[in-house]
């Protein structure tokens, strides 16, 4: 079983049922070559989950085909270590022409020295304040919740004392180097995928240079975070939410016009009807009904 930081999990089980999905969505594809064969993950990368569905990339039609055999083994084996009262994935499916989702490495977080800690010493009315607190609970959790507020206490102590600050959305402690703790952090995160969303769901034709100029301009906290990468892949997430509402033969809908902008970058004025051809054929296998082709196309 993949074991997520406790506390973290906690904190992100906190921020309500749709938050948490999309941290474990995360959680997935960060520990994909835990999740399957090491020879395969190396192959078959994870793009992103949407509604259910985790898009890969897959580099031949060898792979496509052997995706066919591990698809159940996959499933199984990614439900098993994030279980949900539902399947937090359904099903997987090919990504044609789309960036693997950038996932930031985790830092290592800052090592404490906890000999330094404990060699903290509380004053008589942060000792006070402690056993004031723990008198909330019964008498026999009382000795265990002191001795744990009395040692988060050194600790904040000891973590200011070491140029750590507030989050600047709450009031959790960041090592020197964060604007945001780990859980902010993600919730940033979102919010800015979430505006990129809007910055393409109305412009689809940008290019990416330009989106992240006018997210910036809004977000200019998020700058390290907001890299090209990030920003096609959140276009990327979009291509794929739009394609699974639009069935097969669809050529004229206003989601089919998005779309088709959105994959080849251009304005309205410069699509015709065989761009709109040429462009779903391209995302056949992201359709929410796929056209069904004798094996040997497939595999042109």
């Amino acid at each position: 079983m993949i074991k997520i930081d406790s506390a973290l999990n906690e904190q992100m089980r906190s921020l309500g049922a749709a938050a948490y999905k999309k941290f474990l969505c995360r959680e997935v594809i960060k520990n994909w070559s835990n999740l399957v064969d090491e020879n395969f993950a190396e192959k078959i990368l994870p793009v992103t989950i949407e509604h259910g569905v985790l898009f890969v990339r897959a580099e031949s039609s060898a792979l496509k085909d052997r995706l066919k055999f591990f698809k159940e083994e996959i499933l199984d084996a990614i439900n098993e270590n994030f279980p949900q009262e539902e399947p937090l994935v359904k099903d997987i499916r090919i990504a044609k022409n789309f960036q693997v989702v950038d996932v930031p490495e985790k830092k290592s977080p800052a090592k404490v020295d906890a000999q330094k800690v404990d060699d903290v010493t509380l004053t008589d009315e942060e000792i006070k304040r402690c056993e004031e607190r723990a008198e909330n609970f019964s008498e026999e959790l009382r000795p265990t919740i002191l001795k744990t507020l009395l040692a988060q206490t050194k600790k904040k102590i000891f973590l200011l004392a070491n140029a750590w600050h507030k989050c600047a959305k709450c009031d959790a402690l960041c090592p020197p180097e964060e604007i945001f703790c780990e859980v902010c952090k993600i919730k940033e995160r979102d919010a800015m995928k979430k505006f990129l969303f809007k910055i393409f769901y109305n412009e689809p034709w940008l290019k990416t240079r330009d989106a992240q100029k006018i997210l910036l301009e809004q977000m200019p906290h998020m700058r390290t975070e907001c890299t090209l990468d990030a920003i096609d892949s959140a276009r990327s997430s979009l291509i794929q939410n739009l394609a699974g509402h639009i069935r097969c033969g669809d050529e004229t809908s206003p989601d089919v016009s998005k779309l088709v902008m959105l994959h080849k970058r251009l304005p309205p004025e410069k699509i015709t009807a065989a761009i709109v051809k040429r462009a779903l054929n391209e995302l056949q296998f992201n359709l929410a009904e796929q056209p069904k082709f004798p094996r040997k196309f497939l595999e042109k």
